[in-house]
């Protein structure tokens, strides 16, 4: 039951961070706002969820799941409900930044509650089931996203979320329980000194980029992909939506494989072992002129991520186990207020072709390779023994 739990909240974030990606170059039209404009629109929500996240793990190890997940549904609920009734972007903007300070409670509890619930082995098999339902979520998502603005319009999409997010809620509630821990301070001074605490430890740094790449590489082609799709090749949102698919495959195929290994090899051969698809990626990347090319070399990328979200996930919890809600806070807000931030800047002045995105990809592989280096010197016990052996 926990796992449902968790794996419909995670689900919450992610509707509301994909399910406006397919029509982006419809919305865009439908506001009246350049093309620029309309992914600054879709960042607002990465951006203000970075920076809810600092405030709500915090909050969650300090006052329990239960009124943090109250306080943060019904935000994100009010948000959605402004974005389906936006006739223009002001309000349209006002929306995605109330999802994304909502989201931020879900999210974290998602990742958190698991470790709170469950011990051992079955800890590590739920949080790898999370990750292959994501993967499934991130699927669906763009193909709801394109039947659903096809049959409603984008505008009848976003009143359909408000109701799956109500009932997210009542079985949320049903579940979560209310407690405290004055040990945990929310003060901004004591918060304050936490994070820089966290980021001065090498072995934080270094899990985190695990996450923090792979996302950085997706959120630049999420951004870059829909427009290229419907320039390029003429799509429509259905068909960028039906498209969109092909990726996410990959997302599938690589969480489940995490799934499998994980039980018998060490963590950090994983992100070894999967580093080169990235260069793949790349490559394929760089020498294709087909639709299906491309699709097939974000796969690849999307794949390496689906196996390194569940290790980083069992990384982070190895590094800082008494603050998960701290920890993950704080990569949560570097990775969405930092890289999407450079994601927009990357897609407004650097990539400009497939050979562009080619190269960024390679680059971010020298800064996960480098990583791996760190954490594989310091040779921490936890970080290279596989699951079965603990």
């Amino acid at each position: 039951m926990w796992v449902v739990l968790a794996v419909f909240l995670l689900s919450c974030s992610q509707l509301a961070s994909q399910i406006y990606i397919p029509v982006l170059p419809t919305l865009g039209q439908s506001l009246a706002i350049s093309e620029t404009a309309s992914q600054a629109l879709i960042a607002s929500y990465y951006i203000t969820l970075g920076m809810s996240q600092l405030i709500t793990g915090p909050s969650r190890d300090r006052f329990g799941d239960k009124p943090v997940f109250i306080a943060g549904q019904m935000t994100l609920i009010l948000g959605t409900l402004l974005c389906t009734l936006s006739q223009n972007a002001t309000l349209f903007f006002i929306g995605r930044i109330l999802q994304g300070i909502g989201a931020a409670s879900p999210l974290l509890i998602s990742r958190t509650v698991l470790s709170s619930k469950l011990q051992g082995p079955k800890l590590k098999s739920a949080m790898a089931t999370m990750a292959i339902a994501s993967s499934l979520t991130s699927i669906l998502t763009p193909l709801i996203s394109g039947v659903l603005s096809q049959w409603l319009g984008w505008q009848g999409m976003s009143g359909v979320l408000i109701g799956y997010y109500v009932l997210v809620t009542l079985f949320g509630l049903a579940l979560l329980e209310s407690t405290t821990n004055h040990a945990n301070s929310v003060h901004p001074k004591f918060l304050v000194k936490q994070y820089r605490a966290l980021l001065n430890q090498g072995p934080f740094l270094y899990v985190a980029c695990i996450k923090w790449i792979p996302t950085f590489l997706y959120l630049t082609i999420q951004l870059y992909l829909p427009f290229f799709l419907s320039h390029t090749f003429g799509y429509n949102d259905h068909e960028i939506g039906q498209a969109m698919m092909i990726p996410m495959l990959g997302l599938l195929f690589g969480s489940t494989m995490a799934k499998v290994l994980q039980k018998r090899f060490a963590y950090l051969d994983l992100v070894l072992w999967f580093w080169p698809i990235l260069l793949l990626g790349a490559l394929l990347f760089a020498h294709t002129d087909a639709v299906l090319g491309y699709l097939l070399a974000y796969a690849l990328v999307m794949l390496v991520f689906g196996v390194y979200f569940p290790v980083y996930m069992h990384l982070i919890g190895v590094v800082e186990p008494n603050n998960a809600g701290t920890a993950n806070a704080l990569v949560g807000a570097v990775e969405l207020l930092v890289f999407t931030l450079l994601a927009l800047a990357i897609n407004r002045w650097l990539l400009d072709s497939p050979l562009s995105v080619a190269l960024f990809i390679g680059l971010c592989a020298l800064f996960v390779l480098f990583a791996w280096y760190q954490l594989n010197t310091r040779r921490i016990t936890e970080l290279s023994t596989p699951i079965t052996e603990k």
